[in-house]
């Protein structure tokens, strides 16, 4: 085959030019996000039911809910949280299933059990979680100049029907989900003196407001041979209209701007937003699935800039940027190939002593990267951060196959052949072994795609980018290589050779010596393999197990919650003074109930509040934290608060959601958890603190239904009266040009006791009875939040390893047990099946390779001894087990592997030429010499930047350097020595 390529250059130089031309055209095109298009099992159902108490929501319609929702297929778990106003049910399925059907079946389910919910419930919404719906950024937009609420309710009008719109006419914008906007309300405030002197009830009021507030649309009427369309009435569109409405009051007609205030304000704020100490409204920008994260950004800038122009008045603000995470990927991935690239030419110079081979690795690492995003984008990938992962694995890949393609073809001129001859030969016999190298590179990945969930689906792509990158390098490697070193060395370059061969001659005496020393005390080779393999163990076992790299990173979150019936006000207020202090770089909160359509996690309570904070260094984080954990703690020694790093994409999908270990306490009784009086007894029970729990006081009131029927008061009209009091009367809506805004009939007073002890209700006699004969005030403590799962209601305790069994043996409550520990449990069983199918998988391919069924062993016994370097390497920088170590194992693993698959290559083809066994491996070892030093040198000296410069790229490579630097370091020996002494 390389014989027929040879004889047909420009053939093989055509097909490479149209595979880069459409690659190049490819690359424009395939899309680009932060992830795959993954499926995650997961639907939300948002129930919404105002001026409820969580306990009502909880029985009247989350119990019910929950128990027609466990009938839908494939589901694995169902978890509930109510509390006052709003509940949030988390459906989670197993891996697989088809997630559009499981959000049909969830709205039929509700729709089926929605005649058992209250009437004036409205219909849940219900919502699929997907992948692509992680915000992009998110978009600020604030005020310049101090504003009051009149002020804030005009910019939300423009926000929802300017900014919005323009924001989504971007192609690559699929949503700009919005929150931190305000709604308007139409407030009227009777004058009560006024209504007495006038004998005019509320009830006249709102009579009055409704008769002039209807509308009869699409009316027919026929006139002879006509027939004409048309409308009776005309609805309030404005706070005027209301103002000229008229009341008969004793045959004087009056307007109700005479005998009340009529108010255009926000309703209740139930929820802020607040951006460097500004209240804004924040668009989180949510992409097409199809769009590319450059362009996107890009076209964003733009508008923002010309939002800029156009609304000079107006701030905007970009934070949280997600893409700048693809952005640090595809920035290793340049740094990757160029220094790659620069210092495989640099040391090609130095060991094959000509200038012209070298220059074959500039067209080879391009060239196969341009055509495996044309392989991507023709299977249907993305460039992801997982895809992009893969890739980068396979660019040192790239490198090796070329540098042993190369060497070999060198190799055989010095030896005498004719030019055509040797690359024919040097190509032919290093085809098997470059195949089984990658084929034992990719049998490393494949079996983690059995991994369940959706940590398999992101193994999938990256296993597919692998596998694309070193299938494509191979093709490279031997089909045009082969034809550019051949066209290269045909040419007659002034400047040929450029070195001497004294420092090649030097580096084979030195390793002549040291196999020489070696092999006579082979114990001492034997003795360092052990340590590598005891090392690896050891540190398996002492260092900690992270997801992702500690990344030093210069900002965080901090959640509090300050624990009282406080309003968002006031907790933007106490916010505001706790961050004076420490005047960070920028500062981004929001407080309370948020109203986002796909992100309903981020409702919150009124108390609490989550703070991003970005400061100039992780070293001003540090103090940043210090400070504020004081000021908390002197100030507000009820507020509970905790500090955590920002949520990357990563995070947000894998991120631990539960604790390390979790207590479940359920009532054996009845269906409701455990009295709150009953947590001193848990308290005593299990010895912990109950104060986890978080709990509310609660201001009850009662109707006293004896003095009710006394004093002749209709019932409805008091409930009306004291909606009318904490103004909750809505008795309409005003149907502007963009909305509805509702009509409220209000009071003045705020102070509920002022609400008690001024007001009177006219009974049906027209005597004025005082409200405070009628009602009575009573607090209560009562939970915050009602948790519950597919068994019932429970309180949630954070325990730890040592309380497990205690809890376990206790059998006074009914106690049941989750957490991210039984998650780890269930992957560590699984990550140990796909790791013995891996293992399993390379010895049957080496076994192929090389007819034997003990020399695949010598290899395998390779990968651990490799590994404790590695590992000790990371230990030394303080590092950590996690994704990016694992990943650091299995580059490493494959580089080391290719060099030893090709020394016993070697040692098998000069054995089958007649030299005996231990010239045989002397000279396979001096063979293979150049090709695993140029490996070991090009792939260490591209990663040793990592270990010292600053910054989130850095950093995320920092352990993957580490494990590949020492595992190389020691690899080397190991390869040079080791597998030599072992055949």
């Amino acid at each position: 085959m390389v014989q027929y390529l040879l004889k047909r250059p420009i053939a093989v130089f055509m097909i490479s030019i149209a595979l880069v031309f459409l690659g190049l055209v490819a690359t424009k095109r395939i899309p680009t996000s932060l992830l795959p298009k993954i499926s995650i099992p997961k639907i939300t159902v948002f129930v919404s039911y105002p001026n409820q108490s969580a306990r009502e929501i909880e029985t009247n319609v989350v119990r019910k809910l929950r128990n027609q929702l466990l009938q839908v297929s494939h589901l694995k778990d169902i978890q509930s949280n109510s509390f006052d106003g709003q509940a949030v049910i988390n459906l989670t399925f197993n891996y697989g299933t088809n997630t559009d059907y499981a959000f049909i079946e969830t709205n039929e389910k509700i729709d089926a059990i929605i005649g058992n919910l209250p009437k004036d419930l409205d219909r849940p919404k219900v919502i699929k979680a997907s992948a692509s719906d992680i915000p992009i950024l998110n978009l600020t937009l604030s005020l310049k100049n101090e504003n009051n609420t009149t002020d804030f309710l005009q910019l939300t009008d423009f926000a929802q029907n300017v900014i919005k719109n323009r924001l989504e006419q971007l192609p690559e914008i699929a949503l700009a989900d919005m929150s931190g906007f305000i709604n308007p309300q139409i407030v009227i405030i009777p004058d009560k003196d006024k209504l007495i002197a006038l004998n005019i009830t509320d009830d006249q009021i709102i009579k009055a407001i409704q008769d002039s507030n209807f509308e009869f649309s699409n009316l027919i009427i026929q006139n002879g041979i006509y027939q004409y369309n048309f409308k009776l009435g005309s609805p309030l569109q404005n706070k005027n209209d209301i103002e000229k409405i008229f009341i008969n009051s004793n045959n004087h007609l009056l307007q109700i701007k005479d005998i009340a205030q009529v108010k255009y304000q926000s309703e209740i704020i139930k929820g802020m937003v607040k951006d460097n100490g500004k209240r804004a409204i924040v668009f989180s920008i949510i992409k097409q699935a199809d769009a590319q994260v450059s362009s996107l950004k890009i076209k964003l800038d733009e508008l923002i800039k010309q939002f800029i122009s156009d609304y000079p008045n107006l701030e905007f603000k970009v934070n949280q940027d997600q893409s700048k995470l693809l952005q640090v990927t595809l920035n290793n991935l340049k740094q990757s190939l160029i220094a790659g690239s620069l210092l495989a030419i640099l040391i090609l110079f130095l060991f094959l002593k000509d200038v012209k081979s070298p220059l074959i690795i500039g067209f080879s690492i391009p060239l196969s990267l341009v055509i495996s995003i044309l392989l991507m984008y023709l299977f249907g990938m993305s460039i992801n951060i997982i895809s992009l992962s893969g890739l980068i694995l396979g660019v040192g890949m790239m490198i090796d196959n070329s540098i042993i393609v190369i060497d070999n073809i060198t190799q055989k001129i010095e030896s005498g052949l004719s030019l055509q001859n040797a690359i024919s030969k040097g190509t032919t016999e290093i085809i098997a072994p470059l195949f089984t190298s990658v084929l034992t590179t990719v049998s490393v990945f494949l079996p983690l795609v059995f991994l369940s969930g959706i940590t398999g689906a992101l193994f999938l792509d990256q296993a597919l980018s692998v596998t694309i990158g070193l299938g494509v390098s191979l093709l490279v490697s031997i089909i045009i290589i082969p034809v550019i070193y051949q066209f290269l060395h045909q040419r007659k370059w002034k400047i040929d050779k450029f070195t001497s061969s004294s420092k090649i001659i030097k580096i084979e005496n030195w390793y002549k010596k040291g196999y020489a020393v070696f092999f006579e005390r082979k114990k001492i080779t034997l003795a360092i393999a052990v340590a590598g393999i005891l090392l690896s163990i050891l540190f398996f076992k002492i260092l900690p197990y992270k997801k992702m790299p500690d990344l030093k990173p210069n900002d965080m979150l901090l959640e509090i919650d300050f624990n009282q019936n406080i309003t968002v006000q006031e907790t933007a207020k106490r916010v505001d003074s706790m961050l004076k202090s420490i005047q960070p770089k920028k500062s981004f909160i929001q407080i309370g109930e948020q109203q986002y359509l796909l992100n309903q996690q981020k409702t919150k309570r009124t108390s609490e509040a989550e703070i991003y904070l970005q400061a100039n260094s992780s070293k001003q984080i540090t103090q940043f934290k210090n400070i504020i954990d004081k000021k908390i703690k002197n100030i507000f020694p009820e507020a509970k608060f905790s500090f955590s790093n920002t949520k990357n994409v990563f995070e947000q999908i894998f991120g631990d959601a539960q604790s390390f270990l979790i207590a479940k306490i359920y009532n054996t009784k009845n269906l409701e958890v455990p009295k709150v009086e009953q947590l001193l007894e848990i308290n005593t029970t299990f010895k912990v603190k109950t104060d986890a729990i978080p709990l509310k006081n609660t201001v009850v009131l009662e109707v006293i239904f004896e003095n009710v029927l006394l004093y002749n008061v209709d019932y409805q009209k008091l409930i009306n009266q004291l909606k009318t009091f904490f103004n909750q009367n809505a008795i309409g809506n005003l149907k502007s040009s963009q909305k509805f805004i509702p009509i409220k009939l209000a009071s003045e007073q705020r102070n509920l006791n002022q609400i008690i002890n001024s007001n009177f209700i006219v009974n049906s006699k027209g005597k004025a009875i005082p409200l405070r004969n009628l009602i009575k005030i009573k607090q209560q403590i009562t939970y915050k939040s009602i948790y519950a799962d597919k068994y019932g209601e429970y309180l949630p305790f954070t325990i730890t390893q040592n309380q497990f069994q205690y809890w376990k043996e206790n059998n006074k409550y009914n106690v049941k047990f989750s957490g991210s520990k039984y998650e780890m449990q269930a992957l560590s069983k699984e990550l140990l099946g796909v790791v013995i199918i891996s293992v399993l998988l390379l010895y049957f391919i080496m076994a192929a390779q090389f007819e034997s069924l003990w020399q695949p062993i010598i290899i395998l016994l390779e990968i651990p001894i490799d590994i404790g370097a590695g590992l000790l390497l990371v230990w030394l920088f303080n590092g950590s087990i996690n994704v990016m170590t694992i990943i650091g194992i299995v580059v490493m693993s494959g580089i080391i592997i290719n060099d030893s698959i090709l020394k016993i290559h070697t040692i098998n083809q000069l054995r089958k030429n007649g030299l005996s066994l231990r010239k045989a491996v002397e000279q396979a070892g001096k063979l293979r010499l150049k090709p695993i030093i140029m490996t070991t040198l090009t792939t260490t000296l591209a990663l040793l930047p990592f270990l010292f410069l600053d910054g989130m790229g850095s950093a995320l490579q920092k352990p993957l350097a580490l494990v590949v630097i020492g595992g190389l370091v020691l690899g080397t020996f190991i390869s040079l020595y080791f597998v030599p002494i072992m055949y």
